[in-house]
């Protein structure tokens, strides 16, 4: 009988009773999150359909639209209709992946119901589709910008359509590929911050910081700013569901009960909730009910912020630091707005906001590395 190798026989993790000459990871812990898949070239060669099949119909939409010589960007130009066909590039290209081979990478979907699932993919699906079209609007921005007076005819123009669309729909497909909790916290955080800024530059009154952020939501000019909350309301509803599957196996390993998770799940669904009541009733149509809901989301956070630490207490020490840097940031905001007056009511509001989104994303982040700690089971 064979020997085991001393190389073999000298890591803890792999029995040295085991012949591991025909597959040497044999015994090894693997990461769920780097594991093979065995649809990954299959995936692969969907994600590139799926951009040809976008490149092909943004062709077309291109000759349809574009009638002569027209410039990069602005209304009726290249840019707006490149940026229109990414999005719904996009949001076909995500739906289509979610609803189809998202499952397979993450089997854990197939348990929930199948219209709560459908319900997540089509809410992400619509984000993704929204901040397309912001990243393509400015993007074409910028290179009208950096080519001054630059105007194509129309098949050059036509064909940056196609371009265009084949680029959303493949980025797409490849993010509804490689969902988990930690890139749709990201994702949120940066779709927050472009449609934010995109509704600052169209505002209506562009003195509006001098009152309060939900200035942007009021107005003519307020429809970026409103439906840049509804989707992110939506998509903190569909983010519950990863965060709480993400939980629950934590709370499995630890042996902790599993209503944990159901906590951490609701919290984040009234959350999206009380976001989209607020992104449905500006302030300027219904001041009190409007207030009414931005309170109750100051309200769970500040639970939420109070009561995860309590409830994870597992979780690595240096969360609860950051938590505890988190109350005492907010705690210096308010004294700044209130106490000396230095901020304005905007500053504050906005100053608050950043605050809690990089703590929630750190959350999600410390569950996921440690849920990615755990021992692989055997």
């Amino acid at each position: 009988m064979r020997e085991p190798s001393p190389e073999l026989s000298a890591d803890p993790t792999i029995d040295p009773t085991t012949d591991h000459t025909a597959d040497p990871t044999a015994g090894l812990a693997v990461d769920p999150t780097t594991a093979r898949s065995p649809h990954a070239s299959r995936d692969e060669t969907a994600a590139l359909w799926c951009a040809a099949g976008s490149a092909v119909l943004g062709l077309g939409l291109g000759l349809l639209s574009l009638r002569t010589t027209l410039p990069l960007f602005g209304r009726g130009s290249i840019g707006e209709v490149a940026a229109y066909a990414g999005m719904g590039a996009g949001l076909i290209g995500f739906v289509l992946a979610g609803l189809t081979m998202t499952p397979r990478r993450q089997p854990w979907l197939r348990e929930i119901s199948r219209v709560r699932s459908a319900a997540n993919i089509l809410a992400l699906g619509a984000l993704h589709a929204v901040f397309a079209f912001l990243l393509c609007s400015a993007l074409y921005g910028v290179f009208a910008s950096a080519f001054l007076g630059l105007a194509l005819d129309r098949w050059t123009g036509a064909v940056w359509v196609a371009i265009t669309a084949a680029a959303c729909a493949y980025a797409c497909v490849e993010s509804a590929l490689a969902l988990t909790s930690e890139s749709l916290s990201v994702l949120l955080a940066a779709f927050l911050v472009t449609g934010a800024l995109a509704a600052a530059l169209s505002a209506s009154d562009p003195q509006w910081w001098h009152h309060h952020f939900s200035a942007l939501g009021s107005g003519s000019g307020g429809l970026t700013f409103n439906l840049t909350l509804l989707l992110a309301g939506l998509a903190l509803a569909a983010i519950g569901d990863f965060v709480g599957h993400d939980v629950a196996l934590w709370c499995r390993a630890t042996g902790q009960t599993r209503s944990r998770a159901t906590l951490v799940r609701l919290a984040l669904i009234v959350l999206g909730l009380l976001v989209i009541a607020v992104a449905l009733i500006p302030v300027d149509a219904e001041r009190v009910w409007h207030d009414a809901a931005a309170q109750s989301i100051v309200l769970v956070f500040a639970a939420a912020l109070v009561g995860f630490p309590v409830l994870f207490r597992r979780l690595p020490g240096s969360f609860l630091a950051v938590t505890v840097g988190v109350i005492i940031a907010l705690l210096a905001l308010l004294m700044l707005w209130k106490g000396v007056g230095y901020l304005n009511l905007t500053a504050f509001e906005m100053g608050a906001a950043a605050t809690v989104m990089a703590w929630l994303i750190l959350f999600v982040r410390t569950v996921s590395a440690a849920v990615r700690s755990l021992p692989a089971a055997d």
